[in-house]
């Protein structure tokens, strides 16, 4: 027979909820570790479907200050095609420019998801040959709470939108990062130059330092080999605007 005081089963505190994709997103800012290692095995299918969907939604709500950018680099662009192919008209350009242009809102939506996904495939190429303990959905998450910094970077510069009176001296992203770069005048600085500066702001180290985090805390890296995954990360993303600029110039 059970003795009155003896602990009863069914009055044992209830186990905690395990943490949800929101309280993710909150402690993502203050105990990263936490958050990569409590989703080193459970994918990251979700956070990277909510964090496309924020990012490209961010790009397109502040269409209206990335626009006369894409333009102004369509315009180097279409330059740069004519100088290889002199034979191209005016005519032929204006249509190509025409032709961007309507694809310029499918690009703002579409972009993010696509370069969050060649995060994802960065974080995995880089990280097994380290010896990280990951698979591809656990590299897609890292990527996706790696760059949530950006969805904050997405609304100051949506802000930025609001204050400006015109936007039309846009003509670079340099001028909106909040790094070394946005001091610069795009058009009288190097192309290349100001390329690797723009990688050099705030919001690139932050995601950087974060991807560092989620290789140490989900991949099982040693700090050593999380820093130097995280640094040919930074150099494979900088080469991509780098090649662009010295292709432009």
């Amino acid at each position: 027979m059970t003795s009155p005081d003896a602990p009863n089963a069914t009055n044992a505190p209830a186990p905690a909820a395990a943490p949800g994709l929101f309280e993710d997103f909150v402690d993502i800012f203050a105990t990263p570790a936490r958050v990569f290692a409590r989703r080193a095995t459970s994918g990251g299918g979700m956070a990277f479907f909510v964090v496309a969907i924020l990012l490209g939604g961010i790009l397109y709500s502040g269409k209206s200050v990335m626009e006369p950018i894409m333009e102004a680099q369509m315009a180097k662009g279409m330059a740069a095609a004519q100088k290889a192919n002199p034979a191209m008209t005016a005519e032929q350009m204006q249509v190509g420019m025409n032709f961007q242009k309507k694809l310029m809102p499918i690009f703002l939506v579409i972009g993010a998801p696509i370069a969050l996904f060649g995060v994802g495939i960065g974080v995995w190429l880089v990280g097994k040959p380290l010896g990280a303990q990951i698979t591809f959905g656990s590299s897609l998450m890292i990527a996706a709470y790696g760059d949530v910094p950006r969805i904050i970077a997405g609304v100051i510069t949506d802000v930025e939108g609001l204050l400006m009176s015109d936007t039309s001296h846009l003509t670079n992203l340099s001028q909106l990062s909040l790094g070394p770069a946005r001091f610069l005048d795009p058009d009288a600085t190097g192309a290349a130059m100001l390329a690797v500066l723009t990688r050099l702001d705030v919001i690139t180290i932050w995601v950087t330092v974060l991807l560092a985090v989620g290789l140490y805390s989900a991949g099982k890296l040693t700090k050593e080999k999380a820093i130097t995954a995280a640094v040919l990360l930074w150099v494979l993303g900088t080469l991509f605007p780098l090649w662009g600029a010295i292709r432009q110039g």
